[in-house]
């Protein structure tokens, strides 16, 4: 059985065509060493753009986007409209026999309306909007496109048991992905390459980081904003059974094989123990 490679890159290390291409490159060297590879795609940046092009200011709780009603339009013309067009013609140029996808294609995932929740850093309840939790997932559609040889992009929308299109936040979506359809490998691709024991002092870079040591780090205020809700998911795949979850940085030439490969490398190693 092939090894399961799942990379989650985030909206910022994909902005640009030579961002995806080294992507790309990156990922073929994954595929040639015989691994069936899916990759699971934000683009937080560019929604954040393109909606104030369009007079819609972006609402933040916790470090997680509030989904209202116009920033679910952009959400939708930015994630499939844009990125998932424009990675699937950079991935094709590069010779990947690429698909593109949102997360709600072939009941994939299901979700359903998250209610309000307690964050971080809120002293009341925050109400998300048009913001999913995972209800299911269905790993039929992988299987078939690895089976024929593709390698999917996916897009973090899904949508409801009544067809209501939500936004997921792709971290929660590329942990549900991981634990339900039990990949072998999870890589996180970031603007940052790994996390830092202390804000701004790239001395303090960790090379290992074990899951007891998530809450702490939170804590103490060396992570913030969106890396808060990425480490939270990256915590609750460990508790899943998954071993060693990595973070990357994409300035790094080849970065997601490196660290596949055990090569050393500026990046942060996530285990369970």
């Amino acid at each position: 059985m092939a090894r399961k490679v799942l990379i989650k890159v985030g909206g910022e290390t994909i902005a640009s065509r030579a961002g995806r291409e080294r992507l790309c490159i990156d990922l073929a060297a994954v595929r040639a060493s015989g691994a069936d590879v899916a990759v699971v795609h934000g683009g937080g940046p560019q929604a954040t753009e393109i909606g104030r092009r369009l007079g819609v200011e972006p609402q933040f709780r916790g470090g997680r986007r509030v989904t209202d009603e116009s920033t679910l339009e952009v959400v939708e013309m930015v994630l499939v409209g844009l990125i998932g067009t424009d990675l699937l013609a950079t991935a094709l140029g590069c010779g990947l026999p690429a698909v593109a996808f949102t997360a709600g294609a072939g009941r994939l995932v299901q979700g359903v309306r998250r209610p309000p929740r307690q964050v971080g850093g809120e002293a009341n309840l925050v109400d998300f909007g048009h913001v999913a939790d995972i209800d299911r997932v269905d790993g039929a559609l992988l299987e078939a496109l690895w089976v024929g040889g593709f390698v999917p992009f996916i897009s973090p929308l899904v949508v409801d048991a009544a067809g209501h299109v939500l936004n997921l936040n792709a971290d929660t979506l590329a942990s549900g992905l991981a634990q339900s359809l039990r990949f072998d490998d999870v890589v996180y691709m970031t603007g940052v390459p790994g996390v830092y024991g202390e804000l701004g002092r790239p001395e303090t870079h960790l090379a290992e980081v074990r899951r007891d040591e998530i809450a702490g780090l939170i804590a103490r205020g060396a992570v913030r904003d969106g890396m808060i809700a990425k480490l939270e998911e990256i915590g609750t795949l460990l508790d899943a059974g998954v071993e060693t979850v990595w973070i990357v940085g994409f300035d790094e030439e080849m970065a997601i094989s490196s660290a596949l490969a055990g090569l050393t490398g500026l990046r942060t190693a996530i285990r369970k123990r």
